[in-house]
């Protein structure tokens, strides 16, 4: 206990000299070069099908776990690159094979005032 009373020499880290930056950054000096991006990204050619192309942007649907697997286990067996593509083949073909030719045209027009809502 008596240790805890004696003061302690003050041990500091030998840091070693002063390092500074080779250039400093001001607002009047416009010499420092800009990071340049790669302009040119490689496209990988992809098998063309029917659907048509994704749109950008992406949501969230919630579906059962299981209905989640069969979908990957879909896609695993190579019908679609993606679970959104094998969807799209599966809504298209749905529309084409079941619905009426009213129910196609009700399709349409509800579509048409989604893409209106977005715009």
């Amino acid at each position: 206990m008596s240790d805890l009373l004696k003061k302690k020499p003050n041990k500091l880290l030998n840091r070693g000299k002063q390092i500074t930056p080779n250039t400093t950054f001001s607002l009047d000096n416009d010499n420092f070069e800009k990071p340049k991006l790669a302009t040119e990204t490689k496209q990988l050619e992809k098998k063309e099908t029917q659907t048509k192309r994704v749109q950008p942007g992406t949501t969230t649907v919630r579906v059962s776990t299981t209905t989640k697997e069969k979908l990957n286990g879909l896609v695993t067996l190579g019908i679609a690159e993606s679970v959104d593509s094998l969807l799209e083949i599966l809504v298209e073909e749905y529309q084409s094979n079941y619905l009426t030719k009213e129910q196609k045209k009700q399709y349409s027009l509800i579509l048409d005032i989604y893409a209106s809502r977005k715009k």
